[in-house]
Parts: structure tokens; sequence; C-alpha cells
């Protein structure tokens, strides 16, 4: 009976640990599920056909799913999670990285999605700004993302885009 008990309360443990693992590792926030229906939308006003997707945070690769649905050229996801991770490799049979986004390359990306808590949409703001290329989308389902202009937004779906500016034309001096 001992045993039994120490497996169940040993199992509710980890449970627990595998929901806030992100969030207790200070690389990200508590999981909790995107909305499929606000994912599609964006990716239908950024046109995710033919375009390389990275989702920061990627669980168990639901909005990973949606845009190679979509036609995007290719899906890729970091996850920190070990589970979450490998679920996500076997559900979406692409790149998926285990590990910390802060750490993930999104220097190709077309477009990046994320859902984070605020504090760390402040902390990758400074990442996107520094790695993406010009033109390049981010989608943010729930929070805004500081510091990044503003495209779209879709208040009853919680969503928000933002699009790296282009590089502004240098002129050439005779």
């Amino acid at each position: 009976m001992t045993a039994v008990l120490l497996a169940v309360v040993l199992a509710a443990l980890l449970a627990v640990l595998h929901f806030v693992w992100p969030f207790l590792a200070g690389r990200g926030g508590a999981y909790s599920t995107s909305s499929v229906a606000a994912a599609r939308w964006a990716f239908q006003v950024v046109g995710v056909r033919g375009k390389r997707v990275v989702d920061l945070g990627c669980g168990y690769g639901r909005v990973l799913a949606l845009a190679k649905s979509m036609g995007a050229a290719s899906v890729a996801g970091v996850e920190i999670d070990p589970i979450r991770w490998l679920i996500c490799v076997v559900r979406c049979r692409c790149r998926v990285a285990l590990g910390d986004m802060f750490k993930f390359d999104v220097s190709d990306a077309d477009v990046v999605y994320i859902f984070q808590w605020p504090s760390v949409n402040a902390r990758l703001a400074e990442k996107l700004k520094r790695e993406l290329k010009p033109g390049a989308y981010v989608v943010s389902y729930m929070w805004e993302v500081p510091g990044l202009a503003l495209v779209a937004h879709n208040p009853a779906l919680r969503v928000y885009i933002y699009k790296r500016p282009e590089e502004p034309r240098q002129e050439l001096s005779h």
C-alpha cells in the first residue's frame, strides 16, 4: 500500500512539474495551450504558405502542425520540457530542438510564433529585434511584445502581429 501511495504522489509531482517547468526554470511561462483559431487567423494574415515558421516554446506542436497544414515551407520549434518536446517531435515530424528559446537561432525565420508571459515577451523582444531578418513577422498569442511595431491585432482572438521593419536604405555618398 505504501509503494502505491508513493507512486501516486511521485506521479502527481511529476505532472505538476511538467506543467510549470519552463516557469520555474525562468525560461518561459507555465504551460497552457495556444488558440488554434488565433494562430490560423494570424497565419492567414501573414500568409505562411511557402514561409519558414518557428515556434518558440512549441509545447505539443499544435501551432507547428497548423503551419504545416497551411503550406509553410518549413516549420521548426524549440521546447524546454522533454515530455512536450518528445510529443511534438512525434506529432509534427519536423525540427524541434530540446532547449532554451533564448539560445535558439531565429535568423532564418519568416514568421515567429510565441505564447509566453508578458515579462518573457519583453526579454524575447530584444532577441527578436537583434536576430530577425527585415520583413519577418512575430505572432504573439495573448500578450503584447514591447518595442516591436504592431501591424495587426485581433482583440476577440487575443492575437498580435508584428513585423520587423525593413532596413532603411543607405544613401551612397560620392
